[in-house]
């Protein structure tokens, strides 16, 4: 509870001197997860063609050569954490996430599914981080 409404503003701004960390640990959570979901895969995915596994070795979608999910990152713009692949591997991503009919490739969504699973553990950490700035800016009852 804050005991002193002077004190507001000084809250007010610690809390946007802290946004950018706040919003780095949500991106840093997020691309963590994401990768993970390519790594371990999901049960939905379609399995992979036999000449795709004889090309490539292996059975594993969306791992050849692990450049794809090595480029996945977070970026920060303003108020908004932007998760995903940038650049030029941001085509091939896309094409996975959404698959490509024209190319026989089906939809293996890596980047949506994942966040809109960890949706609200990524509000739970949000939460938390912004808990943490008001108590360390609050005085206690």
């Amino acid at each position: 509870m804050i005991k002193d409404i002077n004190k507001i503003p000084d809250l007010l701004n610690s809390l946007e001197k802290e946004k950018e960390e706040i919003l780095k640990k949500a991106g840093a959570f997020l691309e963590g997860a994401i990768k993970e979901t390519i790594t371990k895969g999901r049960p939905e995915w379609s399995p992979l063609k036999p000449e795709t596994i004889k090309r490539k070795g292996s059975s594993k979608p969306l791992i050849d050569t692990g450049k794809l999910r090595a480029s996945i990152t977070h970026r920060i713009e303003g108020n908004i954490i932007k998760v995903g692949v940038f650049g030029e591997e941001a085509l091939i991503a896309a094409v996975h996430e959404f698959g490509s009919p024209k190319k026989n490739i089906p939809q293996r969504s890596f980047i949506r599914v994942t966040a809109d699973e960890k949706e609200k553990d990524l509000q739970k950490l949000v939460d938390e981080e912004v808990e943490k700035v008001i108590r360390r800016n609050t005085v206690r009852w």
